[in-house]
């Protein structure tokens, strides 16, 4: 007793020295910051040194806790909210010129009678010209309500329009149609909108001959933990595990509330290197426990939880809290140093080596229902691995993305036809993809601009013609939407997509992945 009672005083005595030190740096800290304020050789404003500070402390963390300025805050929590106010264009920059790529449907810009191509010189007397995109689409952003006066130049004239600004409502799920008769394809872009599994039951609904289902989350940098649970719940059986995580503070743990609407449809879940954070929470999940066969390349490894953290300037920070554990107890964050944010970030080299090389060195778990082995290490493994395409990219096409010859070619189409017209001939996708080609004058500019950048691609007869084809799908995404690119181009050239739509359309090859022993 004397023993336990002595170890226990010695426990808080330590306690108690680390809690004097921490107060000791603190003390140091503002003793400092006030030693400057009150006798420093000159007047000096302590707010940047204040932010400096924070920077660095935080820099020699995990590689995921950072401070936000203003503007990183508003982004985030307008990524939260699921919507921003501004004027409802699509813009892009063409020549140091702001120029719009599409008007939205039933947007602000479209009440106020903008159109695709005009190009927007300045507002409310603040000019554009040669201002990166960001820096111009803050300009066009403003309070709801706001009015911005726009200095437009169209088909050569110059005018002036005022547009209302009013609520954009920003979309996780964009992507959603039919590969045959029976599989569909859905594409989710990010889980930063509370929104996100609302817009994936919206974006389904039409798809009614749909018997089996692939989910993209490639490219998906992930976002709101509740965001990824919820749409997990989609796929799952009540009381099925999701995620659970563990701090200082404990742990939680999450499971599925309901049967999902989805929770009996065969499965694929399609992730890359860029797959992270809320994304990889959804693979976890589907894949541990046995719902859905997850295909491609191993996913980035992002499961750490950060909490937002305002300050009262509108400043904030992004603090890292607890990790994430799939259903298995697999951690999904991969490995790192403190203080090591660029090597972190540089370390390329796990995604160009085939998975099965390295997994003889990877610690094994075993799934919650076939009890089949998954692999943990940080990230999410795939079942079936799609090595990245080796082959390089052909010359004429490397030169139309380098040049940006197709943005050029595409604003030059919409000066000769305007998008009315162009609409009134092509009025649905359908339509467009029956009957378009590329016409001899676009596809002459595309030559001549590429022949501009590298007069030796003109001998690439097979590049010319997917480049003609790249150019086809992009007018179709600027006119007809979001993900009318991947319905036109992707679809047909996505090897990982087609290795997805194989195993989802046989009954077969899903067991004997899902469940081996059978």
């Amino acid at each position: 007793m004397r023993r336990t009672a002595l170890i226990l005083l010695g426990m808080i005595c330590c306690w108690v020295i680390q809690a004097q030190q921490h107060d000791q740096q603190l003390e140091k800290l503002n003793y400092t910051y006030n030693y400057l304020k009150n006798n420093y050789i000159e007047d000096i404003d302590l707010a940047p040194l204040v932010e400096e500070a924070i920077k660095a402390t935080l820099s020699e963390l995990d590689p995921h806790s950072s401070y936000l300025t203003r503007e990183d805050m508003q982004q985030m929590l307008t990524s939260i909210d699921g919507e921003f106010s501004g004027i409802g264009s699509n813009v892009a920059i063409h020549n140091d010129t702001l120029i719009i790529t599409r008007v939205l449907s039933a947007s602000p810009s479209e009440a106020a009678g903008l159109r695709k191509n005009d190009r927007i010189l300045s507002v409310n007397d603040s000019t554009l010209i040669g201002l990166d995109r960001k820096s111009a689409v803050n300009l066009l952003r403003g309070p709801k309500g706001s009015t911005a006066t726009l200095r437009l130049k169209r088909q050569g004239e110059l005018i002036n329009i005022d547009v209302q600004r009013g609520d954009i409502p920003t979309r996780s799920v964009e992507v959603a149609y039919m590969l045959n008769d029976s599989v569909a394809y859905v594409r989710v872009d990010s889980f930063l909108s509370r929104s996100t599994a609302d817009e994936f039951v919206e974006a389904v609904a039409p798809l009614k001959d749909m018997k089996a289902i692939i989910v993209d989350l490639r490219g998906n940098s992930g976002g709101l933990l509740t965001a990824a649970v919820r749409l997990s719940e989609l796929f799952l059986k009540r009381g099925d595990p999701i995620v659970s995580t563990e701090g200082r503070k404990g742990t939680s743990s999450y499971q599925s509330s309901k049967n999902g609407r989805y929770s009996d449809i065969p499965m694929v879940v399609l992730i890359d290197e860029h797959t992270a954070s809320a994304s990889e929470i959804f693979a976890g999940a589907v894949q541990d426990l046995d719902r859905a066969v997850v295909v491609g390349r191993r996913s980035f490894g992002k499961g750490l939880i950060q909490k937002l953290v305002k300050f009262k300037d509108d400043t904030g920070a992004k603090i890292t809290i607890a990790r994430y554990k799939t259903p298995s107890g697999r951690i999904i964050q991969r490995p790192y140093r403190m203080g090591a944010t660029e090597e972190y970030n540089a370390n390329k080299e796990r995604y160009t080596l085939p998975d099965t090389a390295a997994l003889n060195t990877l610690p094994r778990f075993t799934t919650v229902r076939s009890q089949r082995t998954v692999y943990g290490g940080g990230g999410i493994t795939p079942d079936v691995y799609v090595a990245a395409d080796s082959l390089p990219m052909n010359p004429f096409t490397r030169t139309l993305v380098r040049g940006k010859i197709a943005q050029s070619v595409i604003v030059e189409l919409f000066d000769r036809i305007p998008i009315d017209r162009f609409t009134e001939c092509y009025p649905t996708l359908d339509d467009y993809i029956a009957r378009f080609n590329l016409d001899d004058r676009s596809k002459e500019l595309m030559l001549s601009l590429a022949q501009s950048h590298d007069s030796m691609v003109l001998n690439d007869d097979k590049g010319i013609d997917e480049s003609i084809k790249i150019i086809e799908a992009q007018i179709a995404e600027e006119v007809y939407g979001e993900g009318s690119y991947y319905y036109i181009y992707g679809r047909t050239r996505d090897r990982i997509l087609k290795q997805a739509l194989d195993i989802v359309s046989s009954p077969a090859t899903l067991t004997s992945i899902l469940n081996p022993r059978k």
